[in-house]
């Protein structure tokens, strides 16, 4: 890995990544606990997560088509920027005027926008810019500074947003998104022109869908290992804070215990997942992967003290970002680069739309039923990510097996 922190090109894009994911994780927490402070209410709380997963769903095949051919790079510099322009509007409109739910609508679509577009886009700059035996490396630092930024965002957010209000938080999310951008920006780059067929748009999307047609152990993996990120950007973003505000009493602080911890369990994983893939093989680790995870989303909430529940939410990070990093390393030893993005954004697509089913229905069981009941619920992501993995274990053997046991260098 130490070899990739060399590259002066891998290196700034990985700063200006931690940087716009700690932008992230303030403007998450900020906008959850300016939710529920003014309405009381998760299903609202459920309804502007969903909100904000929505506009991917419109753009996120045509995206694919535009990241398989644009500069990567400076495509993740407009997002930067647009995103920083989206929050400083909103805190010039919440200056002016009093705070209503309807205002954070069109800001959520927004960010969502540039959210749907950043991601994807990260993941096939860094297929572009590192080599083919450096794919897992790669993979273990880029969910690394996920997890940097996930822990810096929410627990610092948590207590920013404690101490002072969200205003403050908004405002730092804006300056972390500037920095993200002029770090990125200053990453050198030399842009090739792929080969682009003379195509319409439909034509040029449907190649991604093809790909899958003929691949249905890649598209049965992705389908079912996906549900277990949806736990986390759906479900758990409306438990976690409910969590620790109804169960535990500790309001924005614990929510950024709850997060930061699972983001610090998530670290870890990028020291430990290559170990114990190699020694238990993907498959067989997959399979523990998500058996703790989904086990430590079970008990959390019913620890007796909100240190005891960030302690179960830590492994739940380290075991589900460690399947994660597995699943990525895997698509991209398996998915060519020149449509990389038109397959991401595909699934994409379904991530998006169950994410905000996700959040929806966890919001509705927590207002209408039990938190128990949301809980369960969410476990029940991780299930399915377990058979999925075992299905594919089971049904494509041979050159076909995904998973069989491979050595990371």
């Amino acid at each position: 890995m130490t070899k990739l922190l060399k590259n002066r090109t891998f290196l700034l894009f990985f700063s200006g990544n931690i940087m716009s994911l700690v932008g992230f994780g303030f403007n998450l927490i900020a906008i959850s606990w300016m939710v529920l402070e003014k309405t009381g209410s998760e299903y609202a709380l459920g309804k502007i997560m969903a909100t904000a997963t929505a506009p991917g769903l419109a753009l996120a095949l045509f995206a694919g088509v535009v990241i398989d051919r644009v500069n990567r790079k400076w495509l993740l510099v407009y997002l930067d920027l647009f995103r920083m322009v989206v929050v400083i509007s909103f805190l010039i409109i919440l200056y002016r005027y009093d705070f209503q739910l309807w205002i954070l609508y069109p800001v959520v679509i927004f960010m969502g926008l540039g959210n749907s577009l950043f991601w994807p886009t990260a993941q096939a700059f860094v297929q572009e810019i590192v080599t083919k035996e450096e794919y897992f490396d790669a993979n273990k630092l880029l969910s690394a500074s996920y997890q940097v930024g996930s822990i810096l965002g929410a627990g610092l957010g948590g207590f920013i947003v404690h101490i002072f209000d969200p205003l403050v938080a908004l405002w730092i999310n804006v300056a972390t998104y500037l920095v993200s951008g002029i770090l990125i920006g200053l990453a050198p780059f030399s842009h090739k022109d792929k080969k682009v067929d003379n195509e319409n748009m439909f034509k040029s999307m449907g190649k991604g869908f093809s790909f899958l047609q003929r691949k249905l152990n890649i598209l049965t993996l992705g389908l079912t290992t996906i549900l277990s990120d949806v736990a986390i950007w759906g479900a758990l973003s409306v438990l976690t804070i409910t969590i620790s505000k109804d169960i535990f009493f500790k309001g924005t602080w614990g929510y950024g215990l709850l997060d930061g911890l699972y983001g610090l369990g998530a670290l870890f994983s990028t020291i430990l997942v290559g170990y114990f893939s190699q020694k238990m093989g993907k498959g067989r680790y997959l399979i523990l992967c998500y058996l703790i995870a989904g086990s430590m989303c079970l008990i959390a909430p019913m620890m007796p003290t909100i240190y005891l529940a960030a302690i179960a939410f830590s492994f739940m990070g380290l075991y589900n970002n460690s399947a994660r990093i597995i699943i990525r390393t895997i698509f991209m030893e398996n998915i060519p680069n020149n449509i990389m993005g038109r397959v991401q954004t595909i699934f994409g697509v379904y991530t998006r739309t169950m994410v905000i089913l996700s959040a929806l229905i966890t919001g509705w069981l927590i207002e209408n039923l039990t938190i128990k009941s949301a809980v369960i619920f969410t476990s029940a992501h991780y299930l399915c990510a377990l058979l999925g993995t075992v299905s594919v274990i089971n049904l494509w053997k041979g050159k076909n097996n995904l998973l069989a046991k491979t050595n990371h260098a």
